[in-house]
């Protein structure tokens, strides 16, 4: 898939440096033992080996003259435009803030730093009427929930990829629905239709099932809804889309065996031919103990996250890492260091693993995420939308450390190569006072060799 990423320059819309917008640096609150974790030869080493051998590869160009003879000693100029990787975060607050200033802060923010967004379909909020879906861009204001068409036309001008979220779910789930599983059944399968035939076209991937191991038995569903709803959209969606299936954060825990719940439904519906095309594990660090014992190097350790991965690509689908909650605890200088250090390692342990494709953040700006969730001050930005420093951290992962340009010559043989991160790349070519320019695409299953023939 071919996303635009906007390569951006740190700064803000009124010209200062991000940098220079940092607040004072402050000693993160990790203990010596989660340092020591991830300071450990043994995770550097194949944390660094899989970013260099899972999202790198070599391009070797080819320097013609108009009639195919190469050119020798052509001075070659790469600069990487696009990134293969998706980057994302929900898009939940697009047109939510209360002054257009507000709102144009949070674009800026969102299109220089993703090239993926969530774009919410929760069927209580998409659909609060029978009969009467919110698509439109008129559509009556709601929290947290703008119309699906306003989103699609923001990240379509700005090329960025989108992921809706989501089709079927326990929750936020209409109180108008009857209490009749046929009944229930029959309109569900309506809703995935409408869906598809809107935004199937545009928007390449979806969660249709949602956290299935959470489960209300209060909640009527289709029977064997997990395995109806995968086959139900297969049908529905073309067949381009990728179908996921997004599970929480248990899955770090407690669901990483192959006697685990997780594991045996996706080899249930594996063997039953069901399409599950992605796999989303959650990142929610929402329960204090489990946050102060990450802290304390007593869990969510690197060695076991990485198994944890090894195990769930034996399924050989991509794996996406969905929604990403690291609180800032305290809400001070202190607590967003703590964030920006945790952010960093678990970034760089996710790039480097082969299966994992993307990686979303969630609320991107505090106080914007689901009201029992705002305390946690899990955003990268404040509620004032200045950045934090774990906001500056994931730019400069992207945009720099993850980002590849150079130049070269070409040898004898009109030849030059470079190694760079997949993506789309312009290459400048320069020789006797000619110039030519030409995009390439440096991609990870590509045979990546490209002839430039000089105008």
């Amino acid at each position: 898939m071919r996303i635009v990423h906007q390569i951006m320059v740190l700064f803000s819309l009124s010209g200062m440096p991000l940098a220079a917008q940092r607040a004072t640096p402050a000693e993160s609150q990790t203990s010596p033992a989660f340092k020591a974790l991830w300071q450990s030869p043994e995770v550097q080493e194949r944390i660094e080996a899989g970013i260099r051998a899972n999202r790198m590869g070599y391009a070797t160009v080819h320097v013609q003259d108009a009639n195919g003879k190469p050119v020798l000693g052509a001075h070659v100029l790469y600069r990487q435009t696009t990134h293969d990787f998706l980057f994302g975060s929900n898009i939940f607050a697009l047109n939510g803030f209360a002054t257009k200033e507000e709102n144009r802060t949070y674009e800026e923010r969102f299109a220089s730093t993703f090239n993926f967004a969530t774009v919410p379909f929760y069927w209580s909020d998409l659909e609060p009427e029978q009969g009467k879906p919110r698509y439109a861009k008129d559509s009556s204001p709601m929290a947290r929930r703008p119309p699906p068409d306003t989103v699609v036309e923001f990240c379509l001008q700005h090329h960025i990829a989108m992921r809706g979220h989501n089709l079927i779910w326990h929750f936020w789930y209409p109180t108008w629905l009857p209490n009749d599983q046929e009944a229930v059944t029959k309109i569900a399968a309506q809703r995935f239709a409408s869906i598809a035939q809107r935004y199937g076209k545009t928007i390449d991937i979806w969660d249709v099932v949602n956290e299935p191991l959470e489960r209300s038995p209060k909640v009527i569903l289709p029977k064997d809804y997990a395995y109806w709803a995968m086959t139900e959209t297969a049908r529905d969606f073309p067949s381009t889309t990728k179908l996921s299936l997004n599970e929480t954060g248990a899955v770090w825990s407690k669901f990483h065996e192959e006697d685990s719940p997780l594991y045996l439904l996706l080899e249930n519906l594996r063997l039953r031919g069901a399409r599950v095309d992605v796999i989303g594990f959650q990142f929610h660090l929402f329960n204090e103990q489990t946050y102060k014992d990450v802290l304390a190097g007593k869990a969510m350790e690197p060695l076991e996250m990485l198994h944890i991965l090894d195990r769930y690509a034996e399924f050989q689908v991509p794996i996406h890492i969905t929604e990403i909650t690291i609180p800032t605890l305290p809400c001070t200088v202190a607590g967003e260091a703590t964030q920006a250090e945790l952010l960093r390692h678990y970034y760089r342990l996710w790039f480097s693993h082969p299966a994992v494709e993307a990686i979303t953040w969630w609320n991107l700006p505090d106080g914007t995420a689901a009201t029992t969730e705002n305390r946690w001050c899990g955003g990268l930005l404040r509620k004032d939308l200045s950045p934090k420093q774990s906001f500056i951290v994931l730019q400069n992962l992207i945009q720099k450390e993850w980002h590849t340009d150079g130049n070269s010559n070409a040898d004898a043989d009109g030849t030059a190569i470079f190694k760079g991160f997949y993506g789309e790349y312009e290459v400048t070519v320069t020789e006797g006072g000619h110039t030519t320019r030409q995009a390439i695409h440096l991609t990870k299953h590509g045979d990546n060799d490209f002839v430039i023939k000089m105008q």
